[in-house]
């Protein structure tokens, strides 16, 4: 059994389940959320050292998660613990449900993780991503990350007069920001960075913008070309109006793309790269569940085929990645796109 933790809503895993059902593979969508109101968890040691691990839902079907061949591990939810009303208990009942599950995790060991937790939560971490692609020999903006308004100020004044752009560390649906251009009306807001800490970089300018999707070691990039609206700097604002086009990368960013990987741990990544007017590739961040849709609807780059290949244990038998042309620029859901 393979089993995707994610949620209905999450069309990207949809489309991976849908090709594993096509393959006739047994495929868990594995909800969180359902817990507890709508579905059971038991870890069982009464037959043995090894236990027995039953997700019950609502309808009565039982899932034994101990058989699972291999977990994607793509948008946890939480437990849906909104009838806990008390604060006290709500946190007791929260973090009792975090150790029960980060221990089921553990003992999901024998399958095959895209990504394992513990190493998709450190690589997601875009201080240490910086260091290790700098490791790796990719090139990576002059940053600065701080909760200090005169460190800000002082890293704006060293870069001057090359422009300076500042970014989240994390977005959700209900709250995103795009990566935005320092403009000279923000500097009166730089005490705010104590509030919680900021990300300045250097503006690299741009040719195209490049997602490289990484699935096992095969590389699917794609280059967003795309024109800037007043103000904007970020192409998730502006992919529907992009030409996307399935990219080849030079051999030594492809070689450090995968050692990036590598030595993040990671089985699947979607990495944010950028190709200056000069032909120099920067590396921005990797999202290690980052959205892929928008690049194969625009490119019939198989990526779902790909993820569902390595969930089925198939070799990746996929024809290396031809650049073919952009489907005509359309709208995109930011729900699409937004990471």
């Amino acid at each position: 059994m393979i089993v995707v933790i994610s949620h209905p809503d999450d069309a990207h895993a949809m489309r991976v389940i849908r090709c594993l059902e096509e393959r006739g593979e047994p495929v868990l969508l594995l909800d969180l959320a359902q817990l507890p109101r709508h579905a059971t968890l038991t870890v069982d040691y009464r037959h043995g050292p090894r236990p027995q691990i039953r997700y019950r839902q609502a309808d009565g079907t039982v899932h034994p998660l101990h058989e699972a061949s291999a977990v994607w591990w793509r948008r946890p939810q939480a437990p849906d613990l909104s009838e806990v009303t008390d604060p006290q208990t709500h946190m007791f009942t929260a973090n009792e449900w975090n150790e029960a599950l980060n221990g089921l995790w553990q003992l999901l060991q024998d399958a095959r993780w895209m990504n394992e937790p513990t190493r998709d939560d450190a690589a997601s971490r875009k201080a240490r991503q910086l260091r290790v692609a700098a490791e790796v020999g990719l090139r990576t903006p002059r940053t600065l990350i701080t909760s200090d308004p005169d460190e800000a100020r002082g890293f704006i004044r060293d870069l001057a007069p090359r422009d300076v752009i500042y970014k989240t560390f994390s977005c959700t649906h209900a709250i995103w920001r795009e990566t935005r251009m320092l403009r000279e009306a923000d500097h009166a807001q730089l005490d705010t960075v104590q509030v919680a800490p900021v990300i300045f970089q250097e503006y690299v300018p741009a040719r195209a913008d490049l997602r490289v999707t990484v699935v096992d070691g095969r590389l699917f990039p794609a280059a967003i070309a795309w024109t800037p609206r007043a103000g904007s700097i970020d192409f998730r604002r502006n992919v529907g109006e992009a030409t996307i086009t399935a990219e080849v990368l030079p051999a030594d960013v492809h070689d450090r793309v995968l050692a990036l990987m590598e030595r993040l741990g990671l089985v699947y990544g979607a990495i944010d790269l950028r190709r200056t007017p000069d032909d120099e590739y920067y590396f921005f961040e990797v999202n290690t569940a980052g959205e892929f849709l928008f690049i194969e609807d625009r490119t019939e780059l198989p990526i779902a085929s790909a993820i569902a290949d390595w969930l089925a244990g198939r070799a990746l038998s996929l024809p290396d990645a031809v650049p073919r042309a952009s489907a005509r620029p359309r709208a995109m859901p930011m729900d699409t796109i937004a990471s």
